[in-house]
């Protein structure tokens, strides 16, 4: 039975089903600036590192031109504000954080969103209250680094050995390596089991409900 004190969630294609709408919304922002369209498999790619650090390595055109970067980035989020809300969380993510509260676990976030846009779909979801600390690329470096989870093991004061990243990249799982912390991957998300294996995460998991059911038993 998995039983840990620190819960460091990732939120898109971990908690909420976003994975779409984030790799539309780098398409979308291709088309409206007359770019090259990248694939949706290229999109799906950078999806949990920092988008501004990152979207230039499938955008070619964005390289050394920051004032076009910025109008892409401008047009990415704007898409994603006016469509992040429409998707589901994902089964039993209610459920999941509902029993790791009642049973006083510390819940956090680890995301590569920007922290007014976590801030927006927290307020949105309504379910900011159920995290004690949120980390995003604004503030950190973006993942596979491990600034994230270990400010948020600096701030709670818990040991390595008792905390656990849950994510459904390999950039969740090779930054809680880098963190020296345990990882959960789960394969409904950005990529699939076999992609997620070859990062290996001390659990590999189909889904959240999935990671519910172990809690539970």
């Amino acid at each position: 039975m998995l039983n840990y004190d620190l819960y460091i969630f990732d939120w898109d294609g971990t908690l909420m089903n976003t994975t779409k709408t984030i790799a539309d919304g780098t398409i979308h922002a291709c088309q409206v600036l007359g770019l090259n369209v990248v694939s949706d498999e290229a999109a799906r790619s950078i999806i949990g590192k920092s988008f501004i650090e990152v979207v230039s390595d499938i955008v070619p055109e964005l390289r050394d031109n920051p004032a076009l970067l910025q109008k892409f980035a401008a047009i990415y989020e704007k898409f994603l504000n006016d469509h992040t809300l429409d998707n589901p969380l994902f089964s039993h993510v209610h459920e999941l954080l509902e029993m790791l509260t009642k049973q006083e676990k510390m819940l956090t976030i680890a995301t590569g969103r920007s922290r007014a846009m976590l801030d927006d779909i927290l307020e949105g979801t309504g379910y900011g209250h159920y995290f004690m600390i949120t980390k995003t690329a604004c503030e950190c470096f973006s993942k596979p680094h491990p600034q994230m989870i270990e400010e948020i093991l600096h701030e709670t004061g818990i040991e390595k050995d008792r905390a656990v990243m849950i994510g459904d990249t390999s950039h969740d799982i090779h930054m809680a390596h880098n963190a020296g912390i345990d990882s959960i991957g789960v394969s409904h998300g950005a990529q699939d089991k076999v992609e997620l294996s070859a990062a290996k995460p001390t659990y590999l998991l189909n889904n959240i409900s999935e990671l519910f059911e172990m809690l539970v038993k």
